[in-house]
């Protein structure tokens, strides 16, 4: 019969646990911290490289419209062999042949233009610039959203880790309170209905064992997905989860750092100054363009019989009168356009406050239940100690032990969930600040 439960042992089966649930434990490789799996997700992440795409996209749309603004400089030369019906140009009296030819005409020159006046062009490449910033806005909006779900993901991974730890040491536990009730039973002092009692117990906790763990090989695969790592490498992670030192920022100030760096606030302030642009340079097209035009060159039978160099300079003026209604109504959808970006942006002005408000809550909230969560646990060693006594002393069944036996396993859970969700809260708090990118557990 033993004296007294060995804590000892659940000591070891902690440690033990931890070193079981990370297999990368037995590599030689470093831990993965968090600040480099982002790193990795920003480099390798397929959705962050679409978004940088997208921008080089809108710089060659921008680049596009710049060049229609720019010289114009081409080069043509053509040779022919052909006839002519004299009658099509007006050329009808006695005498005249009904075909000329067939006869051989050679032209090569150069062609330049040039636009001067057009203003509609001008708000084109205005908001094609604006395309550009909003797209590289957008390309950080990506950037942190990628770097907030690495950041969760590894907190869900640190979980399921000290979760699987409790469930460990639970099952240690469970294993001892067996081995106690047997040896009372021996003693005389317990019965077999206690004895079957703890065998429930030890296979309530094997269940629970096995379903933290298939938790926590989910939970790294989608870790892995989200820091692009090899599906099938071991992960090792440097972390614990833990209560933060770091002070939590007044609304006022998370608001103004909100404000400041939330990207999507940059993307939807671009995207309304394309809008406008694209406003501008819709009613432009109802004004006069101007260009200037020239071309010089050879003009001859073939390339080297009768040649004689000509040219052509001259400016173009053109204004449109009717358009069958495509020009006015190319100006409403600019207006509408516009009008839906102003609205998209108030509502998202919204929702930045919302985030901000509600990420500060439950910071708040989770802190509180960390120490609640902390203070149970301890609570319920305490109990489980007591009810122990009382079953080795023969005063009671282990009706208590068993009960105090699970609060301990679901006060365990309670505090690593707290821990997780303490942690995640200050996660969406910085994502919502703008500042996902630089979290740190």
């Amino acid at each position: 019969m033993k004296a007294e439960l060995p804590y000892w042992r659940i000591g070891a089966a902690l440690v033990a646990a931890a070193l079981l649930a990370s297999p990368a434990m037995a590599q030689d490789s470093a831990p993965l911290t968090l600040p480099a799996l982002v790193k990795r997700a920003l480099e390798l992440s397929p959705p962050q490289r679409i978004a940088e795409a997208s921008v080089g996209l809108a710089e060659s749309q921008r680049d596009n419209a710049r060049a229609s603004l720019l010289p114009q400089l081409g080069a043509a030369v053509s040779q022919t062999r052909q006839t002519t019906n004299p009658a099509t140009l007006g050329f009808e009296f006695p005498g005249l042949p009904s075909l000329i030819g067939p006869y051989s005409v050679f032209d090569a020159r150069l062609k330049l233009s040039q636009a001067v006046l057009d203003f509609a062009r001008h708000s084109e490449l205005a908001g094609a610039g604006f395309a550009v910033e909003a797209a590289r806005a957008q390309a950080e909006q990506s950037r942190e959203q990628i770097a907030a779900q690495v950041a969760l993901s590894y907190i869900q991974v640190l979980a399921g880790e000290q979760a699987v730890e409790a469930a460990r040491a639970d099952l240690v536990l469970a294993e001892d309170l067996l081995t106690l009730a047997r040896d009372q039973r021996e003693a005389g002092v317990a019965s077999g209905v206690d004895v079957a009692r703890a065998q429930t117990a030890v296979a309530q906790d094997r269940y629970a064992l096995s379903e933290a763990e298939t938790a926590i090989a989910r939970s790294r695969l989608q870790l892995q997905r989200a820091a692009v790592l090899p599906m099938d490498a071991p992960l090792q992670l440097g972390g614990h989860l833990q209560v933060s030192d770091a002070a939590v920022p007044g609304a006022a100030q998370a608001l103004e750092e909100a404000r400041a760096h939330r990207a999507e606030l940059a993307a939807i302030d671009a995207a309304l100054k394309q809008a406008d642009a694209e406003l501008h340079a819709a009613q432009r097209r109802h004004w006069p363009t101007l260009a200037l035009f020239a071309d010089y060159g050879q003009s001859s039978r073939t390339p080297v019989r009768a040649e004689e160099d000509t040219y052509r300079y001259g400016a173009s003026l053109e204004l449109p009168i009717y358009s069958g209604g495509a020009l006015r109504a190319g100006e409403d959808a600019a207006r509408l356009k516009l009008e839906q970006q102003r609205e998209r942006a108030e509502d998202l002005r919204q929702q930045v406050e919302q985030d901000v408000r509600l990420a500060l809550a439950t910071v708040q909230n989770t802190a509180e239940q960390v120490k609640a969560a902390t203070a149970t646990r301890d609570l319920a060693g305490r109990e489980l100690e007591l009810a122990r006594d009382r079953f080795l002393n023969g005063v009671a069944n282990n009706v208590d032990v068993v009960s105090a036996q699970a609060s301990l396993t679901r006060a365990r859970s309670q505090h690593i969930a707290a821990l997780a969700a303490y942690q995640q809260a200050r996660v969406n708090l910085a994502a919502a600040q703008g500042r996902g990118q630089a979290f740190e557990l």
